[in-house]
């Protein structure tokens, strides 16, 4: 049989273990949006309806996947298969081109010679959204949380409890992550002092949304002053998952991430080559988290670890 690009299609046994990855998070994906069945022909109607919602570039392999699930499924009757064969075939249809998403726009990386450049800026402002921006930058590149996760975050002991912001739609490995902090003691006081002052800042601006804006336009502005492209809050983010690829195995870092699967870190965060070498921030995750992280393909990064430096 040919694929939809007129050739024949790749059976290697790393692809199809693709295929059946890919297959099962887009069945669990319509399960949850469409209250569809298990059925192949219930998910074959529900990616075919998604119309504009995807890219040429993602709907091709989830089409493969598909293409592969029904010609892998027993006791199709050969008119239901090529019914289901022309469906998938027509839809759906792409998204069209337009302004770039906002995780898009985000910057991914900051050399560490710029990241010294904003907390020196910082570090001795009495301004309470500049104590808080330091904290951020410091804590950021060696926890990667994502800013929200900051405030449902805690410390118990020398471990770092964090309910994880995308459990809900299935892309979290669990409600909630754990990680070893292997941090001095005075650094993690200074973590517990950030995170109160932080649950504060926001009870005081009414919303999380007001606090995160005021913090993002003051990063800006000490981005500018420092001659620093601009900075968001979560390219702290990126910047500690990087790092994290060149001392962690990938389900290590998806287990530190909050991630449901390895591919996630390898596919959208920012490449191992942009993080900080020969440096080691933080902890592992707990055996706990790790054991939530499903291993998908071939892991793209890996490396032997290396002595852990200070920041």
């Amino acid at each position: 049989m040919n694929d939809f690009g007129g050739g024949r299609p790749t059976r290697t046994a790393t692809t199809e273990h693709r295929y059946r990855e890919t297959f099962e998070y887009l069945r669990h994906t319509a399960e949850r949006e469409a209250r569809a069945g298990g059925h192949i022909f219930d998910i074959v109607d529900w990616f075919c309806s998604k119309h504009g919602c995807c890219s040429s570039s993602t709907i091709r392999p989830y089409r493969a996947s598909l293409n592969h699930a029904i010609t892998t499924t027993a006791g199709l009757h050969p008119d239901h298969l090529a019914h289901l064969m022309m469906r998938l075939k027509r839809g759906p249809d792409v998204r069209q081109k337009g302004p770039r998403r906002t995780a898009a726009r985000k910057r991914k990386s900051l050399p560490h010679a710029q990241w010294e450049l904003l907390v020196q800026a910082v570090r001795h402002s009495r301004s309470p959204d500049d104590r808080l921006i330091l904290c951020f930058l410091i804590f950021g590149p060696a926890l990667f949380l994502r800013p929200t996760e900051y405030l449902a975050a805690r410390v118990d002991g020398d471990l770092l409890f964090t309910k994880n912001a995308k459990a809900t739609n299935g892309r979290a490995n669990g409600e909630e992550r754990s990680r070893n902090l292997e941090m001095p003691g005075w650094t993690i006081d200074q973590l517990i002092i950030f995170l109160n002052s932080l649950a504060k800042a926001v009870e005081a601006a009414g919303s999380p949304e007001r606090l995160f804006g005021r913090l993002s336009a003051r990063l800006a502005r000490i981005c500018k002053g420092c001659g620093v492209r601009r900075v968001s809050l979560y390219t702290l983010r990126h910047v500690g998952i990087a790092t994290a690829k060149s001392w962690m195995t990938p389900t290590e870092v998806a287990a530190a991430a909050g991630h449901a699967s390895t591919r996630t870190a390898s596919s959208h965060y920012s490449k191992r080559r942009h993080g900080w070498h020969g440096v080691r921030l933080g902890g592992l995750p707990t055996a706990a988290s790790m054991a939530a992280v499903r291993e998908v393909g071939r892991p793209s990064f890996d490396s032997p670890r290396i002595r852990k430096a200070q920041m």
